[in-house]
């Protein structure tokens, strides 16, 4: 069953069926989903559908698997001796057939073949006003696949649709598992992220904790090694940058330390700089700067672009000694039940009421609308610490801060007004206050004043 992707669902059906020649570019990493969603858009073409998944293999691995392809589809009766001949030949097939050829792990060929990007360019400068030809260009290497259409490349403009695939949000990610309670839509969420394919795994049969030790904690389980084959595919050729990662999932997250604990690991000279922005441009790991001071380098920290990397280097990859000699079940027990309710739901609800009032915002169901939203730095000058509040948004009227209680009990008049204490301690120049809690608010709690959500109201958008 094919679940989200409504908006660029409906794009690229809209794409392969109009009379335009379109060339597309579709990319996102490994898992995220592009296949399934090229091959749920092919369902409503009307003409030939020609699908080739390119190999991490030998130029003439992907020639031969090309021309198999062909000889199946169109009947082709001879060899073509080269990628080039063999794409030539669909693109003049398309000037009296519609056509889709899809060209899915473009980077895969890439590798062998640096000039088929100028040949694709050639192809498409030739054949653009000559048919209504459709051809998309996929691929999981995200920094690759955008190199494409930088300015220094050869196919630089010559897209007429690019399409980068996102994880899901929580909201979208819970339709995979749609008979959970809320709280355990929150904590699969928290875990397994929003990529597609992660979350096909769940069995809806099982409880969130089953599913977990199944999935993630049993040594050597399908995610477990997921995880390590992306790691490792995707950064082999950069040394150091499994430190940053393990850094990160330590709670190493501000550049400095990163620096000192880069030095410390390593034992040779590094560049972080470099390690940071590669794994920035992989997407495995974002930067976040709070929203009233953008450019002080040393309020900037990084973070895992997906919950299930975090969750893994966090409680798993650092404990992995631990994980080898017990059961699934008390290797949950000991080393993740406690700390995930205590520290690590709590922080995740943060992020995760980020995301629900963005997809609120979009849905109009928030006023005045949100121009902005992030942390908020500001120095504590009695403490003299710098200090931030995690959920800040800015409409035209100024910001906003909202307060994230991950707590059992209600949130009463007393968590109200410690909160409002420390912003006017802050000087935090806000107008309004927003509460957001797990389990709700105790009554006579003047709703006018405040804005309040609860857990609740994140899945209330039918």
């Amino acid at each position: 069953m094919f679940i989200g992707r409504e908006r660029e669902l409906g794009e690229l059906t809209e794409k392969l069926n109009n009379d335009r020649f379109e060339s597309i570019l579709i990319y996102g990493r490994r898992r995220i989903g592009k296949t399934e969603l090229i091959k749920e858009s092919a369902k409503s073409f009307k003409g030939t559908y020609i699908y080739y998944e390119c190999k991490r293999s030998l130029l003439g691995d992907n020639i031969d698997g090309l021309n198999e392809e062909l000889r199946r589809i169109l009947n082709v009766h001879f060899t073509f001796n080269s990628v080039k001949d063999a794409l030539a030949y669909v693109f003049d097939y398309a000037k009296e057939h519609k056509v889709l050829l899809v060209i899915d792990e473009f980077p895969f060929l890439w590798e062998t073949l640096p000039v088929i990007v100028s040949d694709i360019r050639d192809l498409i400068d030739r054949y653009k006003s000559q048919s209504d030809m459709k051809f998309i260009l996929s691929g999981s290497y995200v920094d690759v696949m955008k190199s494409l259409n930088d300015g220094e490349s050869e196919t630089y403009g010559r897209f007429t649709c690019i399409m980068p695939l996102n994880a899901f949000d929580y909201y979208d990610a819970s339709k995979f598992y749609p008979d959970y309670s809320n709280e355990d839509k929150l904590l699969m969420y928290s875990v397994f992220g929003g990529v597609a394919f992660f979350n096909s795994l769940i069995d809806n049969t099982k409880s969130a904790r089953e599913n977990i030790e199944r999935l993630l904690i049993e040594p050597n389980s399908i995610l477990q090694l997921e995880i390590e084959h992306t790691i490792s595919a995707e950064t082999s050729k950069i040394p150091a940058v499994n430190s940053v990662v393990e850094l990160i999932g330590e709670g190493v997250t501000k550049y400095t330390d990163l620096v000192n604990g880069l030095s410390s690991k390593s034992g040779t000279k590094v560049n972080p700089d470099y390690l940071i922005k590669k794994l920035i441009e992989l997407e495995i790991i974002e930067k976040v700067a709070p929203i009233n001071d953008k450019k002080n380098r040393k309020r900037i920290f990084y973070r895992f672009r997906d919950n299930l990397m975090e969750f893994y280097y966090h409680y798993i990859y650092r404990n992995k000694n631990m994980n080898s000699i017990l059961t699934a079940d008390d290797f949950y027990s000991e080393i993740i039940e406690t700390d995930l309710k205590e520290k690590y739901l709590p922080k995740k609800f943060e992020s995760v009421s980020r995301e629900f009032l963005i997809r609120a915002n979009k849905a109009h169901k928030i006023f005045p609308l949100i121009y902005e939203i992030g942390t908020y730095s500001y120095d504590d000058a009695k403490r003299k610490i710098n200090r931030q509040f995690d959920v800040v948004t800015r409409d035209k009227n100024g910001y906003i801060s909202y307060e994230c209680k991950y707590t059992d009990g209600l949130v009463g008049k007393a968590v109200i007004a410690e909160e409002e204490y420390q912003i006017i301690s802050s000087e935090l120049n806000v107008y309004k206050l927003g509460f957001i809690s797990k389990s709700g608010f105790a009554d006579g709690i003047d709703r006018n004043k405040y804005n309040l959500f609860c857990l609740k109201d994140f899945y209330d958008f039918n």
